[in-house]
């Protein structure tokens, strides 16, 4: 074979990988010295293979390897542990705003709660896994069946017909379509205290391999907190979560996608 034909890039991204073998949570300087490269080299391969969804990055800087590659290997249970996935960007978005994060998904016409991490505030939203919600009143409902048909909604909402939580509830499936193309149009959903009074939720859909909406990522607190002015930041932070989950399902998404936070609410 041509020495020619060897690429040295990726003898040297193959020796970083090998590198976490047996390991999760490695810092940058033992992955250069147990590959042995040079840190520079290595975290160039890190950055991009990061950017890829490859790996993920904790608050301390250190790298593990994500499910990705299982789907490399021809694993075909592309929704193996959805919960399990989304744990650590859950954290994250915990550490950064101290409100629950939700993770939900579309489940016989209901929102049906996959994993829950409770605000640390004595006044918080509360849920548990296995909670199930309406589609209509909440974030979570609504960025999941924004990716629906309209007959695919109207099928549901005839097993769930618009009943009222609070006086903001959408009560006509009209207004109910309206929002949802409004969700589509900014790419995340608000509950404004339509699901329970004094409680406001923003949310965000995970993306499959294929395009498809398989599940969203909230954030939930008091509306004295979640308030309106704080959206953009919030919607920044949970797009951010939902594109790594999303990449580590097999979606990608253009690298400029930014949520459009300038819409009619």
């Amino acid at each position: 074979m041509p020495a020619n034909n060897y690429i040295i890039a990726l003898e040297r991204m193959m020796k970083v990988l090998e590198s976490f073998e047996g390991h999760r949570d490695v810092a940058l300087h033992e992955l250069a010295q147990r590959s042995g490269l040079v840190k520079s080299s290595v975290y160039r391969i890190l950055f991009t293979l990061h950017r890829l969804g490859y790996l993920e990055r904790n608050e301390k800087g250190c790298y593990s390897i994500t499910p990705r590659f299982r789907q490399l290997a021809g694993d075909p249970r592309e929704m193996w542990d959805l919960a399990e996935v989304a744990a650590p960007f859950m954290e994250v978005l915990l550490r950064g705003f101290e409100e629950t994060i939700n993770l939900g998904v579309l489940d016989q016409g209901e929102v049906s709660y996959l994993r829950v991490v409770e605000s640390p505030h004595a006044l918080r939203l509360t849920a548990h896994a296995g909670m199930r919600s309406p589609v209509h009143s909440t974030a979570l409902g609504k960025c999941l069946l924004a990716d629906l048909e309209r007959s695919e909604v109207e099928a549901i909402l005839k097993q769930y017909p618009l009943r009222p939580r609070t006086d903001r509830t959408i009560r006509d499936r009209a207004a109910l379509h309206r929002e949802l193309e409004r969700v589509r149009t900014r790419g995340y959903a608000i509950d404004n205290e339509e699901d329970s009074k004094g409680a406001r939720c923003i949310a965000a859909p995970i993306h499959n391999s294929s395009g498809k909406t398989v599940a969203a990522l909230s954030i939930s607190g008091p509306a004295t907190r979640i308030r309106p002015a704080r959206d953009r930041e919030f919607t920044e932070a949970l797009f951010q979560s939902c594109r790594q989950v999303s990449m580590v399902l097999g979606f990608r998404p253009a690298l400029d996608t930014v949520p459009n936070t300038g819409g009619k609410r």
